[in-house]
C-alpha cells in the first residue's frame, strides 16, 4: 500500500499589512491575527499551531478550557499539522479510501460543553481552504457542530457537492440554509456566521452573503465538537482549517471584516512547489458509461494540470478531474496527470482503465393489475456496456413500436387480462430477456361521471386523476381516470395528531359545483407507489389548493403535495412547499437532503385565496406554472424520479416540516408534458377553440363540448346542435361570435 508522501516545503514568512480599508473599516493596524480575535473575546480558540506529533489540538482561548482531540486515520498520514495558513501553521484533512477499500477519516473533536453551544447570541469563526468539492451526494463539513438527526439540532458551515460547489451555513433544527457563494479551490475563505438570537448572518471573506430568522433555531444538546467534519460522523472535509473560533456573543459587521482584512495580511505566502496528496486510482467501468480520474494536488496557487492517456496530453483535459464516456477500445489504457505552479511540476502515479462488455439484467418488470381504459406500464433495468437496445414482447409477438426501457399500454381492455410482457435486451456484445410479468385487467369498481371541468382534464390523458369530492366519512380517495385509489389518512403524527377532512367542501374552480376536501392538522390522501404515476422522463402534476393561512415562522415549511421516496443517500423524487416566506417552492431530489429548489418568485401566497398549480419535467428542464402562467424553469441534471414512496395529498411521507392546512381539488398526475394552452384551459375550466382558414371559409375545432354561436361578443350565444368538431363556417358578411360550452 502507498502512503501519500509530501515534500517538506520550504518556510519563508511572508507578512504584508494593509495600507487602506476594507468595505469602510479602518485599515488594520500591526497588530497580529490572534491578537485581533482575542480581543473580542472567544469563549474557545483553535490556532491549530499544533506540532507534528501531538494528539491535541489546543484551546488558546484565555481560559484554555476546551482542548481538542485529533483523531488520524489508520496509517497516521492526516491530519496533516504544520501546514501553511494563518500566521503559520493549519491542519490539512484528507478523507480518502486505502488500497484495502477501507475509508481512513480524520478530524478533531472537543467534547460537549454548553459553552459551545448558546442557543444565542453566538458567533462561529473559521479560515478554510478547500482542496477538491465532492461528487453528487458528497456534502463536506470544514467545522459543526451539529447534535444529529435524532433532534437535527445545531449547526454546520457546509461545502455542497459538484463542480459549483458552494459554502452554505446551516442550522437544521431552525430550517435555516443560507449561502451559495462558491468556493475557491487552494485558496483560503473566511467563513463566520454571527447569531443574535434572533437572526442569524453568514459571512464569506467579510461580505454578507444572506440572512435567516433563527428564534426556533435548537442548539447541539450532547455531540462534540467537531473540525474536519460535521460532528455526527459525515461531511469529511477535504483541505486546510485554521483559527477556528467560537463566541457567546454575535460578532458586528465591523469586528468581522477587521478579523477578515487582518487574516490576510497574516498567511504565510512563501512559494511551495506543486506536489501530490493523492494520486488518481485505477478505473473500471462498462464501455460507453462515464469514468472519472480525480487528482488531489497542493502548493502554492495557482496550480494547473494536465491529463495523459499513455504518453499523449488529452485535449483540453486541464481540471484536477477527468471525467470521460470510455470505449471498449480504451481497455488497458494508463492515465496520469501533470500538475504545475510557479515553482515547480509534478506527474501523479499512472494508472489503468479497464472497459468490460457485459449485459446485466438488473430487474425485469413486475405483475400488475390495471382497470379498464387506464394507463399500464412495464420496465426492465439494465447494467453494463451501452448501447442498450430493447424490444419488448406480448406473448410472443413484438410489441409495436416497443422499443424503450419502459414500454407504455395505453386504454387497457378486458382482452388485455392475464397478457404476458418480456423485454430482450442486447448491446453490440451480448443479449438476454428478462422474466415475463403479467397484466391483470379488471372493471372498474366505481364509475366516477366525467362532466364539467373532469372532461377538460380527461381529453389530456392523465395517469390518474382524483376528483376527491366523495362523501363524509369516505376511506377512498377513487382515481376516476386511472387505477390508483388513495386512502384518506387522518392519523397525522407527532403534534400533528389527530387529523381531520372535511367532505363537501366548495370549489375554487371556474363553472365548477363539484365538490373539494379540506385537510387540518396532518391529514393526508397516500397513493401507493406507481410507475405510471413516476414515470422515468416527461411528467406533469397538477392541483388546485386553497391555503387557509400563512406560514409563521423559518421552520414553517408546508408540503402541499408531493411524490417522495426513499433512496440510499437520502429523498429521491419531489414535493412542492408552501414556504415560510408564503411562496411555491418546488423541491427535486437527487437521492440527497437537499437537491434543487426550483421557487416561484411572482406569486405570494394570501390565505383562502385558490391556486392552480402544475410542476412538470420535460427531460431537461422543471416548470412551475401558477394560474395558467410560466413563474420559474430550472435545469437539475441529477433529478431521480420517485422509485418506492407514495404520493401524497397534504404532507410529506416522512412527517419532516409541516402538513399542508387548507383544501385540495381535482389532482391529476401525466407521463407527459401539458402544453402552455393545455395549462391555460386547465386553469379557465374550459376548452381550446381553435380556428384555421380553408379557402375562404373558416374551420373551427374543439375537442368535446357544444359549439356555441352569438352575434356579439357578450351574447346572447345559443348552441350549435349539429355543429361537430371540425366544423366549416361559410362567410355570411355578418359579425359570428363562437364559444363552446363544455358542460
Amino acid at each position: 500500500m502507498k502512503l501519500f508522501q509530501i515534500p517538506p516545503p520550504p518556510r519563508v514568512a511572508l507578512t504584508i499589512f494593509a495600507a487602506t480599508g476594507l468595505l469602510g473599516i479602518p485599515a488594520a493596524s500591526a497588530a497580529s491575527y490572534p491578537a485581533t480575535v482575542l480581543a473580542d473575546g472567544p469563549v474557545a480558540y483553535y490556532r491549530l499551531e499544533d506540532p507534528t506529533g501531538t494528539g491535541t489540538a489546543i484551546d488558546s482561548s484565555t481560559s484554555g478550557a476546551y482542548p481538542g482531540t485529533i483523531t488520524f486515520d489508520d496509517y497516521a498520514a492526516w491530519p496533516k499539522l504544520e501546514q501553511p495558513g494563518v500566521g503559520s501553521n493549519s491542519v490539512s484533512f484528507h478523507p480518502y479510501t486505502d488500497g484495502g477499500g477501507f475509508a481512513q477519516k480524520s478530524y478533531i473533536s472537543v467534547p460537549y460543553t454548553t459553552d459551545l453551544n448558546q442557543p444565542g447570541p453566538f458567533t462561529a469563526e473559521a479560515w478554510v481552504r478547500p482542496l477538491s468539492a465532492g461528487a453528487a451526494g458528497d456534502w463536506r463539513s470544514p467545522v459543526g457542530n451539529f447534535g444529529g438527526w435524532g433532534d437535527a439540532s445545531g449547526w454546520f458551515f457546509y461545502q455542497s457537492p459538484g463542480p459549483d460547489s458552494t459554502w452554505i451555513w446551516v442550522q437544521k433544527g431552525g430550517g435555516i440554509w443560507v449561502g451559495g457563494v462558491p468556493i475557491r479551490k487552494n485558496q483560503w475563505d473566511h467563513l463566520v456566521a454571527s447569531s443574535d438570537g434572533t437572526t442569524v448572518t453568514f459571512y464569506v471573506n467579510g461580505v454578507n452573503s444572506g440572512s435567516a430568522e433563527a428564534s426556533t433555531a435548537a442548539p447541539n444538546s450532547g455531540t462534540a465538537f467537531c473540525i474536519g467534519q460535521r460532528a455526527d460522523s459525515y461531511g469529511y472535509f477535504d483541505g486546510n482549517v485554521d483559527e477556528v473560533a467560537i463566541y457567546t456573543n454575535a460578532l458586528s459587521v465591523a469586528q468581522i471584516q477587521l478579523h477578515y482584512q487582518v487574516g490576510l495580511t497574516n498567511f504565510y505566502n512563501g512559494p511551495i512547489k506543486a506536489y501530490i496528496t493523492q494520486d488518481p486510482s485505477p478505473a473500471t467501468n462498462y464501455a460507453g458509461r462515464s469514468v472519472s480520474f480525480l487528482v488531489g494536488a497542493d502548493g502554492t496557487s495557482p496550480l494547473s494540470y494536465q491529463w495523459y492517456k499513455g504518453n499523449s496530453p488529452i485535449a483540453d483535459a486541464t481540471n484536477d478531474t477527468l471525467t470521460f464516456n470510455c470505449a471498449f477500445a480504451d481497455n488497458n489504457a494508463m492515465y496520469k496527470v501533470a500538475v504545475t505552479n510557479l515553482y515547480g511540476a509534478v506527474t501523479s502515479a499512472p494508472v489503468a482503465l479497464s472497459v468490460t462488455t457485459e449485459l446485466i439484467l438488473g430487474s425485469s418488470p413486475v405483475a400488475i393489475t390495471r382497470t379498464v381504459g387506464s394507463l399500464a406500464a412495464f420496465r426492465v433495468e439494465a447494467q453494463g456496456a451501452l448501447p442498450i437496445t430493447y424490444k419488448w414482447y406480448k406473448g410472443a409477438s413484438p410489441v409495436p413500436g416497443g422499443t424503450n426501457q419502459t414500454l407504455w399500454l395505453a386504454n387497457v381492455k378486458l382482452a388485455d387480462d392475464a397478457s404476458s410482457y418480456y423485454a430482450q435486451l442486447s448491446n453490440p456484445w451480448a443479449s438476454t430477456n428478462s422474466e415475463p410479468a403479467i397484466l391483470s385487467v379488471v372493471a372498474r369498481p366505481v364509475t366516477v361521471p366525467i362532466t364539467g371541468y373532469a372532461k377538460v382534464v380527461a381529453a389530456d390523458g392523465p395517469a390518474g386523476y382524483w376528483r376527491l369530492d366523495e362523501a363524509d366519512g369516505s376511506t377512498v380517495a377513487v382515481d376516476a381516470l386511472g387505477s390508483f385509489d388513495g386512502e384518506y389518512d387522518a392519523a397525522g403524527s407527532g403534534a400533528y395528531s389527530p387529523g381531520a377532512f372535511t367532505f363537501g367542501a366548495t370549489t375554487g374552480i371556474p363553472y365548477e359545483t363539484n365538490k373539494a376536501v379540506i385537510v387540518t392538522n396532518g391529514a393526508r390522501i397516500k397513493i401507493p407507489y406507481a410507475l405510471e404515476l413516476n414515470p422515468y422522463g416527461s411528467f406533469a402534476a397538477e392541483a388546485w389548493v386553497q391555503p387557509s393561512s400563512l406560514s409563521f415562522d423559518s421552520g414553517d415549511h408546508r408540503t402541499v403535495f408531493s411524490s417522495e421516496g426513499n433512496g440510499v443517500g437520502g429523498p429521491i423524487g419531489w414535493l412542492l412547499y408552501q414556504e415560510p416566506n408564503n411562496t411555491f417552492v418546488w423541491v427535486v431530489f437527487a437521492d440527497n437532503w437537499v437537491s434543487s429548489f426550483i421557487a416561484d418568485p411572482v406569486t405570494t401566497i394570501v390565505a383562502n385565496n385558490w391556486y392552480h398549480v402544475v410542476l412538470q419535467y420535460d427531460g431537461s428542464l422543471f416548470y412551475i406554472y401558477v394560474n395558467g402562467r410560466l413563474e420559474a424553469a430550472q435545469a437539475f441534471d441529477a433529478f431521480i424520479p420517485n422509485r418506492n414512496g407514495n404520493i401524497n395529498l397534504g404532507w410529506r411521507s416522512d412527517n419532516d416540516w409541516k402538513p399542508f392546512a387548507g383544501t385540495i381539488d381535482d389532482v391529476a398526475f401525466y407521463n407527459k408534458t401539458l402544453t402552455p394552452e393545455q395549462i391555460q384551459a386547465h386553469y379557465a375550466a374550459t376548452v381550446r377553440l381553435s380556428s384555421s382558414p380553408s379557402g375562404n371559409n373558416l374551420v373551427l375545432s374543439w375537442p368535446f363540448g357544444t359549439l356555441q354561436q352569438a352575434d356579439q361578443v357578450n351574447g346572447p350565444f345559443s348552441d350549435l346542435l349539429t355543429a361537430t368538431s371540425p366544423y366549416t363556417n361559410a362567410p355570411t358578411g355578418l359579425a359570428k361570435f363562437y364559444r363552446v360550452k363544455v358542460q
